[in-house]
C-alpha cells in the first residue's frame, strides 16, 4: 500500500519601499530631505500541507464599478493593470491584511503601486508594501500583497477627521459649479498662504504636514493641492521628476476640459522666484508667484523633467493660463493695454505686477521699450524717479514693484 505524502510549499517574502525611494524635498537650491533606505530582503521557507488553504483572493466588482474620472493614473492603465490597481487600492483603503493579486508578474507591482499613490493623496498613512510569492514545488501559484502603514486604522480615521476639520472653512467658500479656473486659483492661493516650506517638517511627504502643521516640502504641497482639487471634482494627479539634480513633485490638472501643469511649491514665491535682479535695490518676492500656475508642457519643461510612471498628455492650451486670464499676456508691444494694466485696481492695490510675453522677440521688444527707452515712465509716475524691476529671460517675464512709491 502506498503511503500518503505531504506536499511542500515554499513562500518567499520580499519587502518594497514606499514608491519614491528618495524623499522629495522641493526644488533646486535645497537639500534632499533624506534617502529612504531600501528594506532588507526577507526570506522564509515554510513546510505546509499542500491542501492548506491559500490566502484568499480579493473578490472584485470592476465590471460594475464606476471609477471617478478625477483619478488620472487609473485611466492611463490597461484593463489588467486597472484590476491590479483596484486590488491594491482596496487593500490600502481598508488597511486589510494579505490579499491575493490577479497578477503573477512581480515586475509591475512598483509601478501600479505608484499609480495608486499618485492618484490618492488620502492614503497619507501608507508607507510602502510587501508582497509574497507562493510556490508549490518550483511553480509560482500566486502573489499576495499587503500594505505597510504608519498608523493604525483608528489613528488614520482620526487624522482624516482632523484634516477635514482644518479644511472646512476653506472648502465651504468654493461655489459649486463655478468657473474651474477661479476655483483652482482660490485653492492654490489658500495653500500657499497657509503653508511654509520646511524640509524638516514632520510628515512632509503627505498631506498631514500641510493641513495639520502648515509646514511641508514639494510632495506635501502637491498632494495637498491634489486633495483639495479632487474634493471639488477637478481631476488632479501627482507628477514626479526633477528640477536640475533635485527630486521634485508637482501636479497635472484638468481645468475647463484642458490639461495644465501646476507647481504649488514654486508658487511659494520666497522659495521659487528666479528673476534676475536688475534694479540694484534687491530682489522683491511677491506673496504668490504665478509663473507655474496652469502652464503648458513646453513652459514647465524649461525647468522640470519628468518620470514616466504613466503617459502624460501634451498640455498646449493657454486659455486658462494665469497671465492670459488676468490680461497680463502680451503678443505685441501694446501701449493701450499696458496703460490699462498699470491703471488697474489690482496693480494699485498690490503695487506689483508681472507681464508675460508670448516669445523671446516680444520680450526683447518690451524690455527695449520699457527699460532702455524708459517708456515705463509714460505709464507710471515714481516719486523718486526710479522703478524697481526684474526680468526673466527663460520665462519671458518682466516684473515691476514699488511702482507707486
Amino acid at each position: 500500500m502506498r503511503g500518503i505524502g505531504t506536499g511542500r510549499r515554499i513562500t518567499r517574502v520580499f519587502a518594497a519601499a514606499v514608491f519614491a525611494f528618495t524623499a522629495l524635498c522641493g526644488c533646486s537650491g535645497m537639500q534632499n530631505a533624506g534617502d529612504m533606505p531600501l528594506p532588507d530582503l526577507i526570506g522564509r521557507v515554510m513546510s505546509e500541507p499542500e491542501a492548506q488553504s491559500e490566502p484568499q483572493t480579493q473578490e472584485s466588482e470592476e465590471e460594475q464599478r464606476e471609477i471617478d474620472e478625477i483619478y488620472y493614473s487609473y485611466y492611463a492603465l490597461t484593463q489588467e493593470e486597472q484590476k491590479l490597481y483596484l486590488e491594491m487600492l482596496d487593500t490600502l483603503t481598508d488597511m486589510s491584511g494579505e490579499v491575493r493579486l490577479s497578477t503573477m508578474d512581480v515586475t509591475v507591482l512598483d509601478r501600479i503601486f505608484a499609480c495608486v499613490l499618485n492618484d490618492h493623496p488620502e492614503l497619507f498613512y501608507v508607507e510602502g508594501f510587501k508582497y509574497t510569492e507562493h510556490l508549490i514545488g518550483d511553480e509560482l501559484s500566486g502573489i499576495t500583497f499587503e500594505g505597510n502603514y504608519s498608523m493604525t486604522k483608528e489613528e488614520a480615521q482620526q487624522t482624516l477627521a482632523e484634516i477635514e476639520s482644518s479644511l472646512s472653512g476653506c472648502m465651504s467658500a468654493v461655489l459649486p459649479g463655478g468657473d474651474e479656473y477661479g476655483t483652482v486659483k482660490y485653492l492654490y492661493e489658500y495653500l500657499i498662504n497657509n503653508t511654509e516650506y520646511d524640509k524638516d517638517a514632520e510628515n512632509n511627504q503627505n498631506i498631514c504636514s500641510v493641513f495639520l502643521t502648515g509646514r511641508s516640502v514639494c510632495q506635501g504641497y502637491a498632494k495637498a493641492m491634489q486633495y483639495m482639487l479632487q474634493k471639488v471634482g477637478i481631476q488632479a494627479v501627482l507628477v514626479t521628476g526633477y528640477t536640475g539634480a533635485e527630486r521634485h513633485a508637482w501636479n497635472l490638472v484638468r481645468v475647463n476640459g484642458s490639461y495644465y501643469y501646476l507647481d504649488p511649491t514654486w508658487g511659494d514665491a520666497s522659495y521659487s522666484y528666479s528673476g534676475d535682479e536688475a534694479s540694484g535695490s534687491g530682489t522683491f518676492f511677491p506673496a504668490i508667484n504665478y509663473d507655474y500656475f496652469l502652464v503648458t508642457t513646453d513652459e514647465i519643461s524649461k525647468t522640470h523633467s519628468f518620470e514616466d510612471t504613466v503617459a502624460l498628455p501634451a498640455c498646449e492650451s493657454l486659455e486658462d493660463s494665469y497671465y492670459v486670464r488676468e490680461g497680463l499676456y502680451f503678443e505685441s508691444y501694446d501701449r493701450e493695454r499696458l496703460a490699462a494694466v498699470f491703471d488697474s485696481d489690482a496693480v494699485k492695490m498690490t503695487d506689483y505686477v508681472t507681464l508675460k510675453c508670448a516669445d523671446a522677440q516680444i520680450y526683447g521688444q518690451m524690455l527695449s521699450a520699457l527699460i532702455d527707452d524708459r517708456q515705463i515712465f509714460e505709464f507710471i509716475v515714481s516719486g523718486e524717479g526710479t522703478i524697481s524691476y526684474a526680468s526673466n529671460d527663460e520665462l519671458c517675464t518682466i516684473s515691476f514693484w514699488n511702482i507707486f512709491s
